[in-house]
């Protein structure tokens, strides 16, 4: 099967926080007056040399200068809330899982492709994609940095519609590959499992892994009569939880899992069934799934926080025995928004209202792997949330 596996840039939480760094740096030196004018104006001129997003930060891999687009507004509604409207612009989906910064600008689209395409020409950063419609477009440049591995930079504008608001919005982003000599400090992810990663996600229908199908339930666009249904109720608000079919045009049936609630309070709609998998006779078990997000919001959706039961529109979790007969969990989950810090492990970023394919890492590979699987549960867990799922099933090969 063609790899198309999401990456992301493990320097971008860097990026970012660089950003605020230098950013907030800047107003500290323009607010000084104790040292006299004229040497705080200098003050303020060499900082801005060092300031202005990326500037630093690129200048410190020894790729330069890149500006973000003349008179822009940073608005940090249209940041927090990415995950609503990314599937309105050209976005690859290989560059789906890029930390943006979204900002706003009155030029038209034409105008910011423009400006772009001419100034990283004159920085000699070389063109590798671009991808131009009537909306917008995406763009991409790479350059070598000082440890000799390739910089990207990504630029994407359009116009987009977002509630009552009618926006020309440009995301910027950046992906840095890390130094051979760098050291594992990522403590984004629980460490349980962490050896067998987060699996691959699809944006186009891929071929389902080789194996054995060992889900003995037909398939859910079918029935889910064989399976059962998990609804959990809010401790403090009950809210409405739904499991139903719904029409698809792709699959014909999909299971929906709705919640709602009143105020926010976290509760499951879902089903599961139990199950006698033995694992012996395989050398690769993994899972498939084909979902859909249209609607999440929780407190814990793609939370690093262990402690906290972990929020998403769909997620499926296996239940199993080790060889010693401890009762274990594995589990991954499905998010839209744009949130910085998340588990990478348990996580995987989709976009709103897209269909999304999805193959597990395998599970044998886990350093306490499954001898028995005896559960298997696909749900929707969170304040408000509208999941679908078209198909699921455990391969075994």
């Amino acid at each position: 099967m063609k790899n198309k596996n999401i990456f992301f840039c493990s320097a971008a939480a860097v990026f970012l926080v660089f950003f605020v760094f230098v950013s907030t740096s800047c107003e500290i030196i323009k607010d000084r007056t104790d040292t006299g004018a004229n040497e705080n104006e200098k003050t303020v001129e060499n900082s801005k040399k060092t300031s202005g997003g990326v500037i630093s930060l690129f200048d410190s891999i020894g790729v330069g200068d890149v500006s973000l687009y003349p008179g822009y507004v940073y608005d940090q509604e249209l940041n927090s809330q990415l995950g609503e409207f990314r599937n309105q612009l050209n976005i690859p989906s290989e560059f789906i899982n890029v930390l943006y910064t979204v900002i706003i600008t009155k030029d038209t689209p034409a105008e910011v492709i423009e400006y772009y395409n001419s100034e990283m020409q004159k920085l000699e950063w070389e063109r590798d994609l671009s991808v131009i419609s009537d909306n917008g477009g995406f763009m991409t440049w790479k350059k070598v940095s000082n440890y000799g591995k390739e910089v990207t930079y990504i630029a994407a504008t359009g116009k987009i519609q977002y509630l009552d608001r009618s926006e020309v919005v440009v995301l910027t982003g950046a992906i840095i590959p890390e130094r051979e000599d760098a050291h594992d400090y990522d403590t984004e992810t629980t460490l349980e499992g962490n050896e067998i990663g987060p699996g691959s996600i699809y944006f186009e229908n891929p071929t389902p892994p080789e194996g054995e199908g060992l889900l003995a339930s037909k398939p859910v666009s079918m029935d889910i009569k064989e399976w059962e249904l998990w609804m959990q109720e809010g401790s403090k608000s009950k809210g409405i939880n739904k499991v139903s079919l719904k029409d698809d045009s792709m699959f014909g049936k999909v299971v929906e899992f709705y919640r709602t609630s009143d105020p926010n309070d976290g509760g499951a709609a879902g089903i599961y069934q139990k199950t006698n998998i033995d694992t012996g006779k395989f050398t690769s078990v993994r899972v498939w799934l084909v979902g859909k997000i249209l609607k999440e919001n929780g407190g814990n959706i793609a939370s690093v926080n262990p402690s906290n039961f972990p929020e998403g529109a769909v997620n499926v979790r296996i239940k199993y025995l080790t060889k010693n007969n401890d009762k274990k969990e594995w589990y991954h989950s499905f998010f839209y928004s744009n949130i910085i810090y998340y588990d990478k492990l348990h996580y995987s970023l989709v976009t709103k209202d897209d269909q999304f394919w999805y193959v597990s890492p395998n599970l044998l590979t886990l350093e306490e792997k499954p001898v028995k699987i005896t559960e298997i549960w696909v749900y929707g867990f969170g304040w408000d949330f509208t999941g679908q799922l078209a198909e699921i099933n455990i391969i075994g090969d």
